[in-house]
């Protein structure tokens, strides 16, 4: 009995910190997302945004999508989507006469939240002809579906947007 009482003293330290250990992992998992670009679609005229920083946009059905987020007309068709199994995510930056570059760095979820990273490069191109027109850059892309509560926009390592889910009644 002595015996028992002296191993399980011995060891209730070192599993109480291997339980804790793995409690926070599971906590702090990351799940990387893959995500899908997509091609052929402009903004909508009617589209809500935000005119001073990137608006953040959530498809998970096609009527949504489709009031925000038009075809453009071009020769090649749209890339397709299939609200059943992919969210589309779409940021809009402000208009500009000098659109930036846009990439994606990262797209991950974690404790129920979505955190999408990219990277925005200001076109430093010289040109002799300033462009008189403006332009509403977007970044659109799609990632499998799945569960989150709130999506987090960062920007170049800041956070510029954070968007909860709308509560289903």
């Amino acid at each position: 009995m002595v015996l028992i009482t002296s191993v399980s003293r011995r060891l209730r330290t070192p599993l109480l910190v291997l339980i804790g250990l793995l409690i926070s992992v599971l906590t702090f998992a990351q799940l990387n997302l893959a995500y899908r670009l997509l091609n052929g679609y402009f903004l909508s005229n009617e589209a809500p945004i935000n005119k001073s920083k990137p608006t953040l946009f959530l498809f998970e059905e096609s009527e949504g999508f489709e009031k925000v987020i038009k075809p453009a007309a071009t020769s090649k068709r749209p890339d397709g989507i299939n609200f059943t199994k992919e969210t589309v995510v779409g940021i809009a930056l402000p208009p500009t006469n000098k659109p930036p570059k846009l990439s994606i760095s990262k797209v991950f979820v974690q404790d129920s939240v979505l955190t999408v990273r990219y990277i925005r490069l200001a076109d430093t191109t010289l040109t002799n002809h300033p462009q008189s027109f403006t332009s509403q850059p977007l970044l659109l892309f799609s990632i499998p579906k799945h569960n989150f509560l709130k999506t987090k926009l960062i920007e170049n390592g800041k956070v510029v947007q954070i968007l909860k889910k709308p509560e289903d009644d």
